[in-house]
């Protein structure tokens, strides 16, 4: 049996660090979606290279906001060839008929001072299930704004990790994705 890392889609954790971008953008360069699995009681880190995100935040108006996001499964970054060629086969992401996950967001809302709430459907693996990612909001000292967040996959939901992989321990069913995102100031 080949160990490698494992990992769930942080797809919902783009979309809601990304909810903050608005017609600013993400500096993608600086931004990151990372993401933390357990195998054999061990932590794996991971994250995506290319992902791409459609927002409109508009804080005053969140109605109007929104947040579009795909993530390029194929660019998983584990720091172990072997690992990533194993997880874009069938049993893990499938990358030949699902490369991209997917997250269309329904809602965005204020829980307190800065700190929101993006709800949506996150797809992953053909797979569309609701998922709520909780974020906070906060400016650096070049007035980027950054958004950070983190939230639980349950990777088994979207047949990640199928057959002999489906042991939970083996493979921990939970995935903690971890978002920060940063935006420029709006151009005035």
């Amino acid at each position: 049996m080949v160990m490698f890392r494992s990992f769930v889609p942080p797809l919902g954790a783009l979309l809601l660090a990304a909810t903050q971008a608005g017609a600013q953008g993400v500096l993608i360069d600086k931004s990151e979606i990372r993401f933390v699995s357990k195998q054999m009681g061990v932590n794996v880190e991971g994250r995506f290279r290319k992902w791409k995100a459609n927002i409109v935040f508009v804080p005053k108006d969140l109605d109007r906001s929104k947040a579009d996001l795909e993530i390029d499964l194929g660019s998983i970054d584990l720091a172990s060839e072997e690992s990533e060629t194993e997880l874009k086969r069938p049993l893990w992401f499938d990358t030949s008929k699902f490369p991209v996950a997917k997250f269309v967001s329904s809602s965005i809302r204020n829980v307190g001072p800065d700190k929101y709430e993006v709800a949506g459907a996150l797809t992953i693996k053909g797979v569309t299930k609701d998922a709520v990612v909780p974020f906070a909001l906060k400016k650096d000292a070049s007035g980027n704004s950054l958004a950070e967040g983190n939230f639980t996959l349950k990777r088994l939901d979207y047949r990640v990790g199928e057959k002999e992989w489906a042991d939970t321990e083996t493979v921990a069913n939970d995935v903690i994705v971890r978002v920060r995102m940063v935006l420029p100031p709006v151009q005035g």
